[in-house]
């Protein structure tokens, strides 16, 4: 009963958020100060203009123009808009002005806590956990100047999404729209400004820069990063020492050791005082390893150097976390909690088409961007609300591509942000849920290897749930 009752508390939080977040009133004024609606006479009202480019395509992420018009009308028959006119008003800069502040405000309201912190006894010491991603979609070639690629041979123009996630709050924390040639290492300081004391960033070696590690030590937040190859490593901070060639130094000094945990300083320049943990994986994973790395570098008219192919013997990682905190056995463990980016962006690109982005003026491009990405943290904002009742009521983990599809399928999405049906959804939710959890498998996921502390090693090994060693 109190599973129940808190549900339904947590359902009247968010029907309040939508309510306001879409409020006609509010939208209205804000299409106003954005410069999207000029003059009294517009027949394009706010609102309409929202879920056009929000549920409203959603099904159909290749739609024309005459397309949105048709849907428009399906909206609000008083619209009589011809494509040619609404081409007109989606390519002026109101329009993608005043998306990029709709999604702003969604961002915003989806990060007021609703749902308790993820809890579990490795992660509890932190106060906000950061993982940090980045996902492209390639554009018509007709935009490079606008959003430039990154070349090769992929198009010559596409966009990059940068995400920011924050575990605890199971929140979408930042999105950034840029070009693809946009780098992420560029971005790499940003977030710093923004931490506090406590918290974790966990980040893949694109956003690796030691610069920025370090603002991080010093603002009393932790890291958790993969070791850059090239990075240079020092056994201590003194200038007169020689960098480690570390695979060669591994193999030598520890060569019966699993786990391996140095203290270290990291960079020529930095001399980043760190824990290294290196894991010798099974040899099955070296092959595949090498089996890629030699086609990559193929592909590319390199050969790899014997270093480089001992490199990849080992995984490693930095922080500055304590041993106190983490033992280094876990730490890879931790490390998985990135590929939960990695899935947001598999299910973005699978379920909700993000990377189809259809026309050769910019100013469309980003508002059909802010739009799906509207859709992406409002399906956020539900999924806290579903995945914490599956756990509290079923005990299960919810599977979120079964929950988008089910959000999609009869348009409810669609209807509970144009008809407000929120108590009906809610009802439904918990009539279909156990259907939307994940099935018991043999492998464990990454919620259950956190929870239970399994060592980073012993996760390779296939084992049910009942044999699993913490």
């Amino acid at each position: 009963m109190k599973i129940t009752q808190k549900l339904k508390e947590l359902g009247c939080r968010l029907a309040s958020k939508l309510q306001g977040l879409f409020d006609p009133v509010s939208l209205e004024e804000l299409a106003r100060e954005k410069g999207f609606i000029q003059r009294s006479s517009s027949q394009v009202t706010g609102v309409d203009f929202v879920k056009l480019l929000t549920t409203e395509i959603l099904a159909e992420p290749r739609v024309s123009y005459e397309g949105l018009c048709d849907r428009l009308q399906q909206l609000n028959p008083a619209v009589t808009i011809t494509p040619q006119a609404l081409a007109q008003r989606m390519t002026g800069a109101g329009a993608e002005n005043y998306l990029r502040a709709v999604l702003q405000r969604t961002l915003n309201a989806n990060l007021q806590a609703s749902v308790e912190a993820l809890d579990s006894q490795l992660l509890a010491p932190f106060g906000r956990i950061f993982l940090q991603d980045s996902t492209q979609a390639q554009l018509h070639e007709r935009l490079a100047d606008a959003f430039k690629g990154s070349g090769g041979s992929a198009s010559q123009a596409s966009v990059k999404i940068d995400l920011t996630y924050e575990v605890k709050g199971q929140a979408i924390y930042r999105l950034e729209v840029g070009a693809g040639a946009t780098s992420d290492q560029s971005r790499a300081e940003e977030l710093v400004e923004t931490l506090q004391a406590t918290d974790l960033v966990i980040r893949d070696l694109g956003y690796f820069k030691l610069t920025a590690l370090a603002k991080m030590a010093a603002k009393g937040a932790f890291f958790l990063s993969r070791l850059l190859p090239a990075a240079g490593v020092y056994r201590s901070e003194r200038a007169e020492e020689e960098a480690l060639v570390l695979a060669r130094y591994l193999n030598q000094q520890y060569a019966d050791q699993a786990v391996i945990e140095l203290g270290v300083a990291v960079g020529q320049a930095e001399r980043l005082p760190c824990r290294l943990i290196a894991y010798r994986l099974p040899s099955a994973v070296v092959n595949e390893r090498r089996r890629r790395a030699r086609a990559n570098a193929a592909k590319k008219g390199r050969t790899l150097t014997q270093e480089a192919l001992a490199w990849l013997e080992f995984a490693c990682f930095i922080t500055n976390v304590p041993a106190t905190i983490w033992s280094a056995p876990v730490i890879g463990t931790l490390y998985r909690l990135r590929w939960q980016v990695e899935l947001t962006f598999k299910n973005w690109k699978s379920l909700l088409a993000i990377h189809v982005l259809k026309g050769t003026r910019p100013e469309r491009i980003r508002c059909l961007l802010y739009g799906r990405l509207i859709v992406i943290v409002l399906l956020g904002m539900l999924s806290r609300v579903a995945a914490w009742y599956a756990q509290a009521q079923h005990q299960c983990e919810l599977s979120v591509p079964k929950f988008l599809t089910w959000c999609q399928r009869h348009n409810r999405l669609a209807r509970l942000m144009v008809q407000g049906t929120f108590a009906q959804w809610l009802e439904q939710l918990t009539e279909a849920l156990p259907r939307l959890c994940k099935q018991k498998r043999r492998r464990l996921t990454t919620r259950q290897l956190i929870d239970n502390k399994i060592n980073y090693m012993d996760s390779f090994i296939d084992r049910t749930t009942s044999t699993q060693k913490a």
